[in-house]
């Protein structure tokens, strides 16, 4: 009996934990099995320190953006461990700032999210210039404000935070911005070339985006 009761005290400590909070129960963790893990990219021998990548539309390039030198690479698929970044944007000593122009000029200050969309134009999350960047063939240019007014608007809301994230949404050519600071989700719309969703016949009244 004593030990049966020593057992269940055990037990019960193991198993529940009261914390400020409230009442926690412990973890419980499942592996599964066969999936395998390999290295393919260290940025540390390289200078570069990876904070969020996205594929290119064709699947052939990595995108990789280095927010703590503010910069943009990209690597050719498939990865290897002996594969050469090309600097894409900024500058590769880690320069902050917010220039727009030549990509290698470029300026961005600690970016955190990228998107692509489906003509390959890269879309950035500028957190500490409150700002999104897109980047094209042409350059580097800014799309939405920072910390001056967005589009034109007068309202307080239209104005980003500096912790903010996005998205591509290809059914509505836009992007979806989440932004923390600020507890909303905003849509930004883009030009209908940089988009590969189906347009509608010319005799009919569909909106872009609406599913056939």
């Amino acid at each position: 009996i004593l030990w049966k009761w020593l057992w269940s005290l055990q037990t019960s400590t193991t198993t529940t934990t009261t914390t400020k909070s409230g009442l926690s129960s412990r973890s419980m963790v499942k592996y599964e099995s066969g999936y395998n893990i390999e290295t393919v990219f260290d940025g540390s021998k390289l200078g570069i320190e990876p904070y969020a990548i996205e594929v290119s539309p064709n699947g052939e390039e990595l995108i990789v953006l280095d927010s703590e030198n503010s910069n943009i690479h990209k690597i050719s698929m498939p990865l290897s461990k002996y594969g050469k970044p090309k600097l894409v944007s900024g500058s590769q000593e880690g320069y902050i700032g917010h220039v727009d122009g030549k990509l290698k000029e470029a300026r961005m200050n600690r970016p955190r999210g990228l998107a692509i969309d489906d003509s390959g134009n890269i879309y950035v999350a500028d957190t500490k210039n409150m700002a999104i960047r897109k980047i094209s063939d042409d350059g580097i240019s800014t799309i939405a404000a920072g910390g001056r007014w967005s589009g034109g608007s007068k309202e307080e809301s239209m104005r980003f935070s500096d912790d903010f994230d996005l998205i591509y949404v290809s059914s509505s050519c836009s992007l979806l911005v989440i932004d923390r600071g600020n507890q909303m989700i905003r849509e930004i719309q883009l030009h209908d070339h940089d988009c590969s969703h189906h347009e509608p016949p010319a005799d009919t009244d569909l909106h872009l985006g609406t599913a056939l």
